[in-house]
């Protein structure tokens, strides 16, 4: 059995962002990662894309991944809708997912009378959506979900813009409602990427990130593991963790993933 496992995030930290340009650093270090059979994931947040599809653009890029080799959020979406008893859903984002949620047996609708809000990521997302969205959770008493709790993305231009967690936070204060991620930091999220890299020993498994906020520190809140944070993505620098409690700040702070590279000596 492997000593060490690797959660390793998408945008930012294996590839550049949206575009999904390879930082060719990322790819050597998974290389390097399955010469020594030890077991890693894409733990990503993705709220654009299929899992299918996003596991052929991994592939497109090299990456050796597989079904088993990714985490995304729709999966538990899926299983958790289910479980809700949800039917019907007023849906933020793309059409790929909308597609998933339909494909997956969920009525996904245009208007307020649903069983559930769910917020992914929408970049045309106005105020005709957010007071439809309002509405079912006001008016219908609809549940909110939200495919992560992430703060900010990183866009092509380089500029940065509200994420899915700033959306849905905001429907979760204007209805007064709690918010439920799919994603993470959720605890049901790394529990499944702990079954999935076949380790459950916190302390034996490392999640690397841009993201200190979501990723790493509610993470480490939520099951205690070991966390990366790379300047490749979101921030550039490292005094973004002033801002953070000390207790949750990153076990390490590397410029790229390649510098993980220390972490299997």
């Amino acid at each position: 059995m492997a000593e060490v496992a690797f959660l390793l995030d998408l945008e930012g930290t294996l590839v550049k962002d949206k575009s999904y340009t390879l930082f060719p650093e990322a790819l050597e270090f998974t290389e390097k990662l399955d010469s020594m059979g030890i077991p890693w994931i894409v733990a990503t947040n993705n709220s654009t894309e299929k899992p299918s599809e996003l596991i052929e653009i991994l592939k497109s890029k090299g990456f050796n991944v597989n079904e088993k080799k990714l985490l995304s959020p729709s999966f538990l979406a899926v299983d958790t809708l289910k479980k809700e008893g949800v039917k019907s859903i007023y849906f933020l984002g793309t059409e790929k997912i909308k597609s998933f949620l339909r494909e997956s047996g969920f009525e996904v609708k245009d208007d307020y009378n649903v069983d559930a809000v769910v917020v992914g990521r929408d970049k045309e997302v106005d105020f005709k959506k957010l007071k439809t969205a309002t509405s079912a959770i006001v008016l219908n008493s609809a549940k909110l979900f939200s495919y992560h709790m992430n703060r900010i993305i990183l866009d092509r231009d380089g500029l940065v813009s509200p994420s899915v967690g700033a959306i849905a936070t905001c429907l979760s204060y204007a209805g007064n409602c709690p918010v439920v991620s799919f994603g993470k930091p959720s605890k049901l999220y790394f529990e499944r990427a702990f079954e999935l890299v076949g380790i459950k020993e916190p302390s034996k498994i490392y999640m690397v990130s841009d993201d200190p906020f979501s990723d790493l520190a509610g993470g480490k809140e939520a099951v205690g593991f070991k966390t990366v944070f790379v300047l490749s993505g979101k921030y550039s620098s490292p005094d973004i963790l002033n801002s953070i409690d000390e207790n949750l700040r990153p076990d390490y702070v590397f410029k790229t993933i390649k510098e993980c590279e220390r972490l299997l000596k």
